[in-house]
């Protein structure tokens, strides 16, 4: 028996920074339970690049000068996980409400769900991606000196081609959603996270980014000729379609999801000042 269509909504926002983006996704779980449909798979680009941070990271581990130098963007996301550095690539973003039958499932399970429901985008555009269910150990470094950069982490429960890892997500539960976002790469840019690292000497950021190249890969290393996000956004809509038996609505944003959107941007930049300020801040045995 197969199971009832969910109406979805799908969005593709193109282009934007990712403060905005970032404001987005977490207003779209605060409405989630509002719409009148079961999920939404929303897509973006990054404009400029931008190192994204886990909710709970530090900024200390970033070269913030560098960024600025570079017109490189840090932002932080609503989810967990580790440091990416956004360029070029396709951001998914998958918002769940109580409505959608995945919403009650264990994380494990949504994650998997969604990671397959993105194989069969990945399908149709002959990307033969599988989806990782295996515990690997980083090697060449040291334990836990590579646990902040998402694609330098060994694959496991992740998308990839022959244990290299291909897409990157993190999910976070609220108590009437569920947001899963992750980034599908197009091309090697996000190796250059290395470069951006506060840590280690100009030789050391140059290891860690070969290690990245080595361990990663990206849809146009894949793929007969290169891809377009374009042609990616359409074919993840194609493959979510299939693999989850679900009708597309194509909706905008809320006037209200724009609203808390736009209170989330101006709270992020205020505990984002925060955040520089207690950077700044001599520690406390350094006072003393």
């Amino acid at each position: 028996m197969h199971a009832v269509t969910e109406r979805w909504r799908f969005i593709d926002s193109g282009s934007g920074s990712g403060f905005t983006h970032m404001a987005v996704d977490l207003a779209l779980a605060q409405q989630a339970a509002h719409r009148p449909f079961a999920a939404t798979l929303r897509v973006y680009r990054w404009q400029p690049a931008a190192v994204s941070l886990g909710h709970h990271q530090s900024l200390a581990e970033i070269d913030l000068d560098a960024c600025r130098r570079q017109g490189v963007d840090v932002v932080y996301r609503p989810t967990g996980g580790r440091a990416v550095l956004h360029s070029n690539e396709l951001t998914y973003s998958v918002t769940l409400s109580p409505a959608s039958r995945l919403f009650n499932l264990e994380i494990m399970a949504v994650y998997e769900r969604i990671s397959l429901a993105i194989l069969a985008g990945l399908a149709q555009l002959r990307i033969a991606a599988v989806f990782d269910r295996s515990e690997r150990t980083i090697k060449d470094f040291a334990r836990g000196e590579l646990s902040s950069l998402c694609y330098a982490s060994a694959i496991q429960h992740e998308i990839g081609v022959q244990g290299r890892k291909l897409v990157g997500s993190a999910q976070r539960r609220f108590a009437d959603a569920v947001l899963q976002h992750g980034s599908i790469l197009i091309g090697p840019e996000h190796c250059d996270l290395a470069f951006f690292l506060a840590q280690g000497d100009q030789a050391r950021r140059q290891s860690i980014h070969r290690y990245m190249a080595a361990h990663t890969v990206c849809l146009n290393e894949l793929a007969a000729s290169p891809l377009r996000y374009e042609d990616l956004a359409a074919a993840l809509a194609k493959g979510f379609q299939q693999a989850l038996n679900i009708e597309w609505i194509m909706a905008p944003l809320y006037p209200e999801e724009l609203a808390a959107a736009e209170q989330n941007r101006s709270q992020a930049d205020s505990e984002m000042q925060r955040r520089l300020s207690d950077l700044k801040e001599p520690s406390s045995r350094e006072r003393c």
